[in-house]
């Protein structure tokens, strides 16, 4: 319902959520389902699971760091201040296509009201 667009040669989806929303962010070999697209200002509740392996998730440059394990749902609120494009990887040793598995977060600006 919220796709905006597909990328990658996998048409990974591209999801722009309503602001304030559950957002949802999933790890599995070895790659970071959905893209999120992000409105600046605005507060998600983001949740991370793992579907398979232990996984870690850093979004940098923030620097924003935790482990995603099977079984376990990770919930953090937050408010993307910056505009821009971020990468997620996935920072805990999960296979030998360890280092393939990258993500995208978009954040982009409100849209103005016509």
């Amino acid at each position: 319902e919220y796709t905006v667009r597909t990328e990658t040669d996998r048409n990974i989806p591209v999801v722009r959520p309503p602001a304030g929303s559950d957002i949802y962010l999933l790890a599995r070999l070895w790659q970071w389902h959905p893209v999120l697209e992000l409105e600046k200002g605005q507060t998600y509740r983001l949740r991370v699971s793992s579907a398979d392996w232990q996984h870690g998730l850093s979004i940098q440059p923030i620097n924003l760091n935790f482990q995603v394990l099977p079984g376990y749902e990770m919930v953090i609120n937050i408010t993307p201040t910056e505009s821009g494009e971020y990468a997620v990887v996935c920072n805990e040793y999960c296979g030998i296509m360890h280092h393939t598995m990258l993500g995208k977060l978009y954040v982009v600006d409100p849209a103005e009201d016509a």
